[in-house]
């Protein structure tokens, strides 16, 4: 068998890394035992390293390949070293393998790596972030700045957000911050595409504005938090372009373009009560629905109670609503070509209907000293009547210990936003130790 010479760099660069992080936790975890009274050590209270290591198992994957059973193995690495000179930095980093039962490919990831420090009023954060907007449970319309690993393996689906460089700046007055933030890195988001049919294949395609990314945020926090945001951003959610088109087939592009966000969210306790909030109206470049491979402007808002029962039981519910201008239905495109694709960019951006309704729910327990935790949360779009639904029990041996069983499932129809995704659905078990 041969292997090219950056295969081997790579696989090297892969392992050595291996190597050093299971010398450093074993030296970690053999230093506590022999000396846990001794002088500080390089590691932990200089460096301020922790982590953990992962090994799982997944009955799926995300690449409608057909395959069952997927092993995986990963280090999930932080460090917050001490502040010099009033500055602050922290990282955070990843080495998985996702299919270890079959391959022994590795990939590695700085999720995040920044600086911050602060001047009088001004609080200033330099570096690979990730940044979430929004204060309804889960799903943010405003949410417009983190990039996400959609194929990435892993028992928590805010482990596959993924940092973007970015200079964010947040000027303190009193109950409210004004933040600003320029993001000049464009990272392009890892989406399942379900199988097209025979002569049809896709690629990415890079953005060309990256560093025109900026936003603004007014945000207050009292009796009742509240936020108004402005974004200029690359859009997360593709559009296709066809970049040919003839005898061979049609080639589309995931085009990703620029949007323009308008948002705005609140929360307030009322007796026992949470009441969250938030709205959103995005701006796209297709506003009078003109362009059939482009996103319509919408408006999309989610307003949610919730309440904690002697503080084990939580509910969460939430209804939802988007509005989606001058929608058109594709089924009326003569052309098949035109309608298949039309047909795909509605399904990838949701925009299934003029007005759609949905709802998700949230219910989590906590018992044993918070050894044990439940959750299952939700997701339904009333208009096609797909689903998402996400159960998880995890139980803590020890404060380094921790086990994990779930599921992430899919129903509805093949063309609905949740339906397409049923046939990588999903049971998981994980075990992890922290260090």
């Amino acid at each position: 068998m041969m292997f090219s010479r950056r295969a081997i760099w790579k696989n090297s660069v892969t392992i050595v890394a291996i190597v050093l992080v299971v010398a450093l936790t074993s030296s970690l975890a053999w230093a506590d035992v022999i000396a846990p009274e001794q002088s500080p050590s390089l590691f932990k209270d200089l460096l301020g390293v922790s982590g953990t290591v992962r090994t799982a198992y997944f009955s799926k994957d995300m690449s409608y390949d057909g395959q069952s059973g997927f092993g995986v193995g990963s280090i999930w690495l932080t460090a917050k070293p001490e502040e010099v000179l009033g500055v602050k930095t922290y990282f955070d980093a990843r080495v998985q393998g996702q299919d270890l039962t079959r391959s022994s490919d590795l990939s590695w990831e700085i999720r995040e790596g920044y600086a911050e420090t602060s001047v009088r009023s001004l609080d200033i954060k330099v570096g690979r972030q990730i940044i979430v907007w929004g204060r309804a449970d889960k799903i943010n319309p405003t949410d417009v700045w983190s990039t996400r690993n959609y194929t990435l393996l892993t028992t928590d689906d805010e482990d596959q957000r993924l940092g973007v460089s970015t200079l964010q700046t947040a000027w303190n007055q009193g109950s409210f911050r004004i933040i600003g933030i320029w993001q000049p890195e464009w990272r392009t988001p890892l989406i399942p595409i379900p199988p097209l049919p025979i002569g049809v294949t896709v690629q990415n395609l890079t953005p060309t504005n990256q560093a025109s990314q900026f936003g603004l945020k007014i945000d207050h926090s009292g009796d009742v938090d509240y936020s108004l945001s402005y974004a200029h951003v690359i859009d997360r959610t593709p559009d296709l372009t066809v970049i040919s088109q003839g005898s061979q087939g049609v080639r589309a592009g995931l085009q990703f373009n620029s949007i323009d966000v308008f948002g705005a969210d609140a929360a307030i306790v009322l007796g026992d009560y949470g009441i969250r909030t938030e709205v959103a109206y995005t701006s796209t470049k297709n506003p009078d629905s003109t362009d059939t491979f482009v996103q319509r402007s919408n408006l999309f808002g989610v307003v949610g109670v919730e309440r904690t029962f002697d503080g084990e039981l939580n509910f969460n519910v939430q209804y939802l609503y988007k509005h989606n201008f001058n929608w058109q239905d594709p089924s009326q495109i003569s052309d098949p070509n035109v309608k298949l694709l039309a047909q795909q960019e509605n399904l990838a951006s949701n925009q299934l209907g003029s007005d759609m309704h949905g709802a998700s729910i949230r219910i989590s327990y906590k018992a044993f000293h918070e050894t044990l935790e439940g959750e299952i949360a939700a997701v339904s779009w009333l208009t096609r009547g797909d689903l998402a639904l996400r159960p998880k029990v995890s139980y803590a041996f020890s404060d380094r210990i921790k086990a994990i069983v779930g599921a992430q499932l899919y129903s509805g129809p093949s063309d609905s936003f949740f339906g397409r995704l049923n046939p990588v659905s999903t049971v998981f078990t994980e075990l992890r130790v922290s260090f």
